[in-house]
């Protein structure tokens, strides 16, 4: 016997966005951005955060910023904030 599914129109798909929390961050120096270099993702500040984010299992993202050559770090979470000692680069704010 074959089981029938309904599947769920994407109107009527529900997510839990309550109580989510995030936290941004941005180079401390030279004008909140980034150094400007063309170096490994362990020499980057940001890149290497958002790889220790993921290495934490964090929700997280990165992105450009609308200044040339800046970026920052979202992290996001529910509940507790997380212990980001030893995540974050010291030089991010």
């Amino acid at each position: 016997m074959l089981e029938s599914r309904k599947a769920i129109a994407p109107s009527r798909r529900k997510a839990e966005l309550t109580g989510i929390k995030w936290r941004r961050y941005n180079f401390g120096g030279h004008g909140d951005c980034g150094p400007i270099i063309s170096a490994p993702a362990q020499d980057d500040p940001i890149l290497l955060s958002f790889i220790r984010c993921l290495q934490a299992n964090l929700l997280c993202v990165w992105r450009r910023d609308v200044k040339p050559d800046c970026k920052e770090l979202w992290i996001f979470w529910w509940g507790d904030e997380p212990n980001l000692v030893g995540v974050i680069h010291h030089e991010l704010q």
